[in-house]
């Protein structure tokens, strides 16, 4: 567990995650209830560690399009036909370094979609020049309750940006970009994007004061920190279908952020609300009131 702020390169998975620090699942969730937040968060003794199929599909393709064909091919083979035969002694033959095995569909789907991206003259440089997986721990204030420990991790940092890459089922058969726009909305991709863009803003003071870690180039990173400005770029890639990708910005100005920087300020108080109200290691729970419930509370289609 993480319980120093900084700037950390090369920092395993299951380290950032297990940081009770607020990322940007935690603010999503916060919006919904302090209990919802509480329920998956490290807090809860009880929370149940999961591992799905897209889950594992979404982290290959980032170890194909960010680090390599090299690299992918020393943590995930594609299931032979027959593995329901093969004995012990031939999987370990085949699976020596214990690879990660994926259904023949999805492993074929992500190898395509890594060309898609690299052959994308739009897109071929969007993970290129800079860092993938790098993570930052720091500070936000709040009004009236104190800091809050916040945390990040960049799929891909560069000089004057943030890449972020997300695979999206289009199951309603959208085209493409409305699909993407409604999974922005819907998962509120947009607070990831502000929660990890203040993140970022911290590189100077986090510099400035020695808190970094891991091998890095100290040239590189002084010039991500000097940089004015920098922008969110999501790149969407449809994870069933035609392999389509789509690609859109959000830079300093944009009232997309706006909204976004406002809902996570409401987030964070929440945060703050539950955790002064709740003794350490009790669980949160929602204290509301029995009212009647008003013709005005039910959606419209309702009335």
């Amino acid at each position: 567990m993480i319980e120093r702020l900084g700037i950390y390169f090369d920092l395993p998975a299951p380290d950032y995650h297990a940081d009770p620090a607020l990322g940007s699942t935690d603010i999503k969730r916060l919006l919904a209830s302090g209990a919802d937040y509480w329920w998956s968060s490290p807090l809860n003794p009880n929370k149940e560690e999961r591992s799905t199929p897209s889950l594992e599909f979404g982290k290959a393709v980032h170890k194909l399009v960010f680090e390599g064909h090299q690299a992918f091919a020393a943590k995930y083979v594609r299931r032979p036909p027959d593995i329901a035969r093969l004995t012990e002694k031939k999987k370990l033959e085949l699976f020596p370094n214990n690879e990660t095995v994926l259904d023949e569909d999805d492993f074929d789907r992500i190898i395509i979609s890594g060309e898609l991206i690299a052959r994308n003259s739009e897109l071929a440089t969007a993970f290129e020049g800079g860092m993938p997986e790098v993570s930052v721990f720091w500070l936000t204030p709040t009004s009236d309750a104190g800091p809050v420990r916040c945390k990040a991790r960049f799929d891909y940092l560069k000089v004057r940006g943030i890449g972020d890459l997300k695979s999206i089922r289009n199951n309603y058969g959208r085209p493409f970009a409305e699909a993407c726009k409604r999974a922005i909305i819907d998962y509120r991709y947009d607070l990831q994007a502000a929660h990890y863009l203040e993140g970022r803003g911290e590189f100077r003071n986090l510099i400035a004061h020695g808190l970094v870690y891991g091998d890095h180039d100290t040239e590189w990173l002084a010039r991500c920190a000097a940089s004015p400005t920098f922008a969110w770029q999501w790149v969407f890639y449809q994870a069933e279908g035609a392999p389509i990708t789509w690609s859109r910005s959000l830079s300093p100005g944009n009232p997309i952020l706006d909204i976004a920087f406002r809902d996570r300020t409401h987030a964070l108080g929440v945060y703050c609300e539950f955790r002064n109200a709740f003794p350490a290691g009790e669980m949160w729970t929602l204290q509301e009131p029995v009212t009647e419930l008003e013709i005005d509370e039910m959606p419209r289609w309702y009335r």
